[in-house]
């Protein structure tokens, strides 16, 4: 009696959680890290908007909100850059008709966002350097990039 002869199929390796993702030979963050909003960041978010609600102008129970959400998809996860972050009330935030319930709001502020910042409005210095949009992980070379990218949409809307 022969026995089939077949070929086991070959077990996928997983990736250990615990082995950081080296890039380039450049160390990136967890993802989980790279979604905190800092202090700095915050503060920065604040001057720059404004402590108001985005929506309803109300200055009461505010929330940072990440304009795109940091679990949003596989290739676009936002961080916590304050150019990916807003202020919204807990109503707008939250609330039956807040941006985690209304996609036509969520889209809204993304659209004032990309308007604003560019494309790249909700991405951190790794997801540019992966994108090989700028050469290093560098606070100067993210910086640069982002204000380039910032006067470019200025010079855009200005020529409407």
């Amino acid at each position: 009696v022969s026995q089939s002869r077949y070929k086991r199929p070959k077990k996928r390796k997983k990736r250990n959680p615990l082995k950081p993702e080296i890039y380039k030979g450049r160390r990136i963050p967890k993802k989980s890290v790279r979604g905190r909003v800092l202090r700095q960041e915050y503060n920065k978010a604040a001057l720059e908007h404004g402590f108001e609600c985005f929506f309803c102008g109300s200055t009461h129970d505010l929330e940072c909100h990440h304009v795109m959400p940091r679990g949003f998809s596989k290739h676009k996860e936002g961080r916590g850059k304050y150019r990916n972050l807003r202020f919204l009330c807990n109503e707008c935030h939250t609330g039956e008709n807040g941006v985690h319930r209304n996609k036509e709001k969520l889209e809204q502020l993304q659209a004032e966002h990309e308007r604003l910042y560019g494309e790249w409005y909700w991405a951190d210095e790794y997801d540019l350097f992966k994108a090989g949009l700028i050469p290093n992980t560098t606070t100067d070379a993210y910086e640069t990039f982002m204000q380039e990218e910032g006067e470019r949409m200025r010079d855009e809307k200005n020529a409407q």
